[in-house]
């Protein structure tokens, strides 16, 4: 990542004697940590769980420490609040909400989050709902297990603070460019700081890599080297500087795409039969040959099949779509070899329960690149839905509706 880091802050508190005196030992490794960046500022404002989760609590998160950061105007970094959470790695030692791993290993999830928002005018009192959102996403974090990684992208389609107009409406992960990696008795973690961004750079996120699309962020003045989140920010930074998205477009020519999997507003069906019902499939059953597939999507999601056939298939790398009906579309291309895919030229179409894998072919990627491109330039309007497209060898059908909804139940039947 270009982004212009500060100094490393490395607060390591192993040398403490015996475990008696650890209690609040990830706690104080964080506190520490800030104090090196913020030493006039000993007691921030903090949002507290007023119960606390291992209590019982709604809120994974026992604290979010708020400091004023003056920021640095010859950089491009302005006067911002600096949220800081508690929780997400191991802060007491003792079994209480993260098993304890000890020193050396990962420390709870072995991360805590960051976020910059930036100041309003002369604003002396920072927003809180910044650490509403925190919650939420450490809500998902524990109950899923899947934890955020630099890199990682938050599609969130929405404003961040739930009310203001603003074209900020999704995250991306970014190393904290002040905290780094920390040490305690309970083990190791670092600082990944969330940033708000708008759709077209979550788009080219998805496309291609968030780190990459972090790095020209970086050097951009909606956001610098600090990835300050403005709600107030009225353009993308493709749209500030034009030539931005060649270097986009340059990347996924040389890397592809990092996006392997996505969940989404889509499903499948067997043309020849009924509509699949997910609650009585059985996911142990022999993968079953299918003569041709069905695949609905929404237009948001539709929106990605042109880059997953450009920056994951057509370099080799597969491709899959979830919904939360547990519906998967595995896509999987010729040059594509592994344990656990079953399907092949012979025989492109096997599903075995809900789960369905397709065999692409260059011939079809070529067909289907050729096709699908049309997509980024779809229309808003909803009467011009569905939109269907169709293949054979093997036999697709392709249907994209309006973003948020699908089509009918009713299959569309044999080509």
């Amino acid at each position: 990542m270009a982004s212009e880091e500060g100094e490393d802050i490395l607060a390591d508190v192993s040398d403490v004697e015996t475990q008696e005196d650890w209690e609040y030992a990830g706690l104080e490794a964080i506190d520490k940590a800030c104090l090196e960046i913020y030493p006039d500022q000993i007691n921030p404002l903090q949002a507290t769980a007023v119960v606390k989760f291992w209590l019982g609590g709604p809120d994974p998160l026992d604290y979010i420490s708020i400091y004023s950061n003056n920021g640095d105007v010859d950089r491009g970094i302005p006067p911002h609040w600096h949220y800081v959470s508690y929780g997400f790695s191991d802060l007491y030692g003792d079994n209480r909400v993260h098993k304890y791993s000890g020193s050396g290993l990962p420390s709870g999830y072995g991360f805590e989050m960051t976020m910059r928002l930036k100041k309003c005018g002369n604003e002396s009192a920072p927003p809180m709902w910044p650490s509403g959102l925190m919650n939420r996403l450490a809500n998902y974090v524990f109950q899923t297990g899947n934890t955020l990684h630099v890199g990682d992208h938050v599609p969130w389609h929405k404003p961040l603070d739930g009310c203001e107009e603003s074209l900020v409406q999704h995250m991306l992960v970014a190393k904290d460019p002040q905290l780094h990696e920390l040490h305690s008795p309970y083990g190791n973690l670092d600082f990944r700081q969330v940033v708000g961004v708008t759709n077209d750079e979550m788009k080219a996120a998805q496309r291609w890599k968030g780190a990459g699309v972090l790095e020209l962020m970086s050097s951009s003045k909606g956001v610098g080297p600090y990835f300050i989140t403005d709600l107030g920010r009225k353009q993308s930074i493709f749209e500030a500087e034009a030539g931005l998205i060649g270097k986009v477009n340059e990347g996924i020519n040389i890397d592809g795409s990092n996006l392997g999997h996505v969940t989404a507003i889509c499903k499948w069906e067997d043309v020849n039969s009924s509509v699949l019902d997910v609650e009585n499939v059985d996911d142990n059953q022999e993968p079953e040959c299918l003569e041709g597939v069905h695949l609905m999507f929404d237009s948001e999601s539709a929106d990605l099949l042109p880059m997953v056939i450009r920056g994951r298939l057509q370099k080799g790398r597969f491709f899959v779509f979830h919904n939360a009906e547990n519906h998967t579309i595995h896509l999987i291309p010729a040059e594509f070899h592994e344990e656990g895919i079953y399907v092949n030229q012979t025989e492109p179409l096997k599903a075995q329960g809900s789960y369905l894998q397709i065999f692409c072919s260059n011939t079809l990627l070529e067909k289907m690149s050729e096709e699908l491109e049309c997509l980024h330039d779809r229309p808003c309007d909803s009467r011009n839905y569905p939109r269907e497209f169709r293949f054979t060898d093997p036999t697709l059908i392709i249907t994209v509706s309006p973003r948020g909804t699908l089509i009918g139940e009713e299959s569309l039947g044999t080509i």
